[in-house]
């Protein structure tokens, strides 16, 4: 039983490393390392198996989600989402497929319209999301 918490351990330490985002598979490398002390100590097999699933599932539960959010650092409010709702003017044509540019608050944004087929320079619209650097707008009727 050595070798198969051994392979566990192994294979979720290999699997971390390798995925792009961190922390994917080390609650299972926790989990298999401490059913291979339970192995060592001459536990019955039963035993490492539910130690082993909850130790990992624990960790998961708990220990993830506090250090996904220590881990994200590179985030930067910016308080677009203030736009949301604003009037502004299309300086550059609009359609569903082709980013244009509208001027909310004094400011230029690429934009794509929502729910029309095209906006054209000089229309009003309002701001209906923010979706990456764009804004969704649709048209206002004057």
């Amino acid at each position: 039983m050595i070798w198969i918490w051994l392979a566990v351990l192994l294979a979720a330490v290999v699997i971390e490393f390798i995925t792009p985002t961190a922390l994917v598979s080390i609650w299972f490398a926790a989990g298999a390392l401490v059913a291979l002390l339970l192995t060592v100590v001459q536990a019955p097999v039963w035993l490492q198996v539910i130690v082993f699933a909850v130790i990992s599932i624990l960790l998961l539960v708990i220990v993830r989600p506090i250090s996904a959010r220590y881990m994200r650092g590179n985030i930067v409010a910016t308080n677009a989402d203030r736009y949301i709702g604003e009037m502004g003017i299309v300086e550059k044509r609009i359609t569903s497929q082709e980013w244009g540019i509208v001027k909310v608050s004094g400011a230029c944004w690429s934009a794509v319209a929502y729910n029309c087929d095209a906006i054209e320079k000089g229309s009003r619209v309002k701001v209906i999301a923010i979706e990456g650097a764009k804004l969704l707008v649709t048209k206002v009727e004057k």
